[in-house]
């Protein structure tokens, strides 16, 4: 009998566990396809959000990426951009460490001082502009 029970109680230590594994949830994973702008473009997000500190880290790898200067004039970089709502200010995040070569980039790791909020990559002419051009080629809500 106490073999029995033990694994009972083994069992039910493993499901709560699991359950309560399981509300944490982990990272956010999203994966957009591009905008009209570059329709052939992926992405894969990677958002850790952390509510009690109001932050949320970024990984975001993109691929399938033309050349900047191919889909804007004097296009050179690609930027991440975030906002909390509809017609707030932008912030930029960070840009992409591009590669021509195999079309792909990549922010390592970035922090957004914010949890739920509109995240976009965008082509410009230098990397740290004051706003985003309208030249969007991944769009993304995080929530």
């Amino acid at each position: 009998m106490r073999a029995h029970k033990s694994v009972r109680r083994w069992g039910a230590l493993t499901l709560v566990l699991g359950l309560s594994l399981a509300a944490c949830g982990g990272p956010l994973q999203y994966a957009p396809k591009g905008t009209p702008r570059a329709p052939e473009a992926d992405a894969n997000i990677t958002a850790d959000v952390n509510k009690d500190s109001s932050i949320t880290r970024l990984v975001i790898k993109a691929e399938h990426l033309a050349p900047p200067g191919r889909l804007q004039d004097g296009g050179t970089t690609y930027v991440v951009w975030a906002r909390k709502a509809d017609g707030a200010q932008w912030q930029r995040v960070g840009a992409l460490k591009y590669d021509e070569g195999t079309r792909k980039g990549d922010l390592a790791e970035a922090s957004v001082p914010l949890t739920e909020f509109e995240l976009i990559i965008s082509i410009e002419k230098q990397a740290a502009p004051d706003a985003p051009s309208g030249d969007v080629v991944i769009s993304q809500k995080v929530n």
